[in-house]
C-alpha cells in the first residue's frame, strides 16, 4: 500500500512539474517582443516598417534600410496619414494614375483578421439573420435565431422558444431552389448594429458550394456563388467594409484563399501559398491601391502585396523574428512541456508541446547523479534511472526527494 501511495505521488508530481517548471522558467527568463508593423507603400512600391518613435526622428524604414522622418513617412504612406496630410495641405493629386480622392481613400481602407482560436473554439449552432433593408434605415437585432439541420433551415422565436415554421419553410425552399444541399459546412454572419449596412450571411453547403443569403423585408434573398466544379469551399468569412466592394473571403479544401465581390459575386483567387484558417493567422490591410497580406508564424511573418484593382502579386517579403536565447536554452533543459491552454483554440485541456531531443544529454547527467547518490543496483533504481533519462527534471526532483535520503539513513 505504501508503494502504491509513493508511486501515485511521484506520478502526480511529474505531471505538475512538467507544467510548473517550464512556466516558471519562461516567467523569469522571457523578454517581451512585438512584431513590427510592416505595410506596402503605394508611393515607393516597397514594404516599410513602422518604428513608432524607437529611434530619434525616424518613423519608418524600408526593406533597403532607408530611414524616413515623420514628415517623409507621412508622404510615402498617404492612405494611412491622409488626415494629417490634408490638414497640412500635402495630399497628392494622383497615385498610380488614380485620382487621390479623400473620401474614396477613407472608405477603401480596411483590416481583416483571422486567427485559429476564432474557428477552433466551441460554437453554439444558432445564428442571427438581420433585416438588411429596414424601412427606416436603422439596423436592429432580430427577434429570432436560425439553425441549419440535415433537413433545412429553422427559425426559432426567442420570445416563446418555438419554431417559426412558415418562415423556416420559406427560406428552406429558397435555398433548395438555388441548389443548396443540407446540412451546411460553414455559416459566416456578423449580427451587430455597430455597422453601416448588413450583408446577411455566407453559407457553404454539404457539397462545398457557397451561397449568399440576406433577409429583405422578411423575404429570403439567395444568390449562389458560381465557381469551377473543381473548387470545393470549406471556410467562409463575411465582410462589411465601408466601400461595400467585398462580400467576403472563401477558403477551399486545398487551402486557396478567394476574395468575393458583392456586385457580381465574382471570386478571385489571391496569389498566396496554402492557407489553413484552423492553424494559420492572417491579417489583410487594404486600401484603394494595394493590399498587404501578413501570414503570421511562430518564427516570423510572410508578407505579400497585391494590387487592389486586379489582385495581382506585386511583392513578397520574409521577416524573421529574432531567436530568443531563453527558448534555445530551454530545449537543452526540458524534454517537453505540459500546457493546458493554447492560442490555437479556447479549450482547457492537457497537451504536450515542444518535444526536444537535445534534453537527453542533461537527462543522462541527472540519471548519473541519481545513481551516484543512491549507489544501488536493484530493479527499482534501474526503473527510476530510465524514467529520469526520459523525463529529466520532472522525474529527478520527486525521486530524489523520496529516495535520495535513504542512503544517508542506511549509513
Amino acid at each position: 500500500m505504501t508503494r502504491i501511495i509513493k508511486t501515485s505521488i511521484t506520478l502526480l508530481s511529474i505531471l505538475l512539474l512538467s507544467w510548473a517548471l517550464p512556466t516558471i522558467y519562461k516567467f523569469i527568463c522571457s523578454t517581451p517582443y512585438e512584431s513590427p508593423l510592416t505595410l506596402y507603400s503605394c508611393v515607393i512600391h516597397d514594404f516599410v516598417t513602422f518604428t513608432f518613435g524607437n529611434d530619434d526622428n525616424v518613423a519608418g524604414v524600408d526593406m533597403h534600410g532607408t530611414s524616413y522622418s515623420d514628415h517623409q513617412f507621412d508622404s510615402i504612406m498617404p492612405t494611412i496619414f491622409f488626415n494629417r496630410l490634408a490638414k497640412e495641405g500635402r495630399l497628392p493629386d494622383r497615385i498610380d494614375d488614380k485620382q487621390f480622392d479623400l473620401k474614396t481613400v477613407e472608405r477603401s481602407n480596411f483590416v481583416f483578421r483571422s486567427k485559429p482560436s476564432d474557428l477552433n473554439k466551441p460554437h453554439i449552432p444558432l445564428h442571427m439573420l438581420m433585416e438588411s433593408m429596414p424601412k427606416d434605415g436603422i439596423l436592429r437585432m432580430p427577434s429570432d435565431v436560425f439553425r441549419i439541420t440535415d433537413q433545412g433551415l429553422e427559425f426559432v422565436k426567442m420570445s416563446g422558444n418555438c419554431i417559426d415554421r412558415e418562415k423556416s419553410t420559406r427560406f428552406t425552399h429558397a435555398l433548395q431552389k438555388r441548389g443548396f444541399i443540407f446540412p451546411a459546412q460553414a455559416v459566416a454572419v456578423n449580427a451587430s448594429t455597430h455597422k453601416a449596412y448588413d450583408n446577411g450571411c455566407l453559407l457553404i453547403d454539404k457539397e462545398g458550394q457557397a451561397f449568399h443569403m440576406k433577409q429583405i423585408q422578411g423575404r429570403p434573398y439567395i444568390r449562389r456563388i458560381i465557381h469551377a466544379d473543381t473548387i470545393s469551399f470549406k471556410h467562409a468569412f463575411l465582410t462589411e467594409f465601408p466601400d461595400r466592394r467585398l462580400l467576403g473571403f472563401l477558403v477551399d479544401n486545398q487551402g486557396n484563399l478567394f476574395a468575393t465581390e458583392s456586385s457580381d459575386l465574382s471570386i478571385h483567387q489571391l496569389p498566396l501559398s496554402t492557407f489553413n484558417p484552423t492553424q494559420d493567422r492572417i491579417v489583410i490591410a487594404g486600401d484603394m491601391f494595394y493590399w498587404t497580406i501578413i501570414r503570421e508564424r511562430n518564427d516570423g511573418e510572410h508578407l505579400s502585396a497585391i494590387r487592389a484593382a486586379d489582385y495581382k502579386l506585386v511583392g513578397t517579403q520574409e521577416l524573421e523574428f529574432p531567436q530568443a536565447k531563453w527558448k534555445q536554452i530551454r530545449k537543452w533543459i526540458f524534454p517537453f512541456r505540459l500546457e493546458f491552454i493554447s492560442f490555437a483554440d479556447k479549450y482547457l485541456k492537457p497537451r504536450l508541446v515542444d518535444s526536444s531531443w537535445q534534453a537527453i544529454w542533461f537527462n543522462i547527467l541527472l540519471a548519473i547523479g541519481y545513481w551516484l547518490r543512491l549507489n544501488r543496483k536493484d530493479t527499482t533504481t534501474l526503473i527510476h534511472i530510465v524514467g529520469i533519462m526520459l523525463l529529466g527534471l520532472f522525474a529527478f526532483i520527486p525521486l530524489i526527494v523520496q529516495y535520495g535520503g535513504k542512503r544517508t539513513q542506511e549509513t
